[in-house]
């Protein structure tokens, strides 16, 4: 099931990119393989999500069925990783860059990996009381405008657009991600 040689290939492409390094796209093929292949970056993303869901739980518990709770996160999860790729496939059509579809969608996949571990890293810093309560927004926004560089470095190195192009895309994952977060929280709670 597992292809130790993509995963380990993926993740040091990632960690390339996280260096901004602009050589990094040799790490991810440009092939209808390498496109499912990289989608094993979901199941290795899985226990950093969950974690994070877990903890999110764990700091605001509620009365609802924990079945009905799973079942959403589950649902949002999938959807979360299936809906960017189909996305792309018209807006690279449209970009005329149609031709790095299958690569970049490898090295967005792989990059997630990186993206989830150091949001839960960041939560937990914060949750671990080694971080005052004053500066926790701010460390949360340091993260989140980081994690937004990669995503717009991922976009430019591979689909060798404008940063305004990028930002466009990168935009449109980030609004999509809260709006599926905040249509989870309104399932939850019922």
């Amino acid at each position: 099931m597992f292809n130790i040689y993509e995963i380990v290939r993926g993740l040091r492409g990632a960690v390339q990119i996280a260096k901004f390094d602009r050589s990094a796209n040799q790490y991810f093929e440009n092939t209808s393989d390498a496109f499912w292949s990289s989608f094993q970056a979901a199941i290795i993303a899985l226990p950093a999500y969950a974690a994070l869901q877990l903890l999110a739980f764990y700091n605001s518990p509620s009365d609802i069925d924990t079945g009905r709770i799973v079942l959403i996160e589950i649902s949002t999860y999938v959807i979360g990783w299936v809906f960017f790729p189909l996305i792309m496939v018209s807006l690279t059509e449209f970009l005329g860059r149609f031709d790095k579809y299958f690569q970049f969608i490898v090295a967005w996949n792989w990059a997630i990996v990186l993206q989830l571990c150091l949001y839960l890293l960041t939560v937990l810093l914060a949750i671990s009381g080694n971080v005052p309560n004053n500066l926790i927004p701010l460390l949360s926004l340091f993260v989140i405008t980081a994690i937004l560089i990669y995503q717009g470095f991922i976009v430019i190195l591979i689909l060798d657009v404008s940063a305004q192009t990028a930002s466009i895309i990168v935009l449109i994952d980030f609004v999509f991600a809260l709006f599926l977060s905040y249509l989870a929280r309104g399932l939850e709670a019922g």
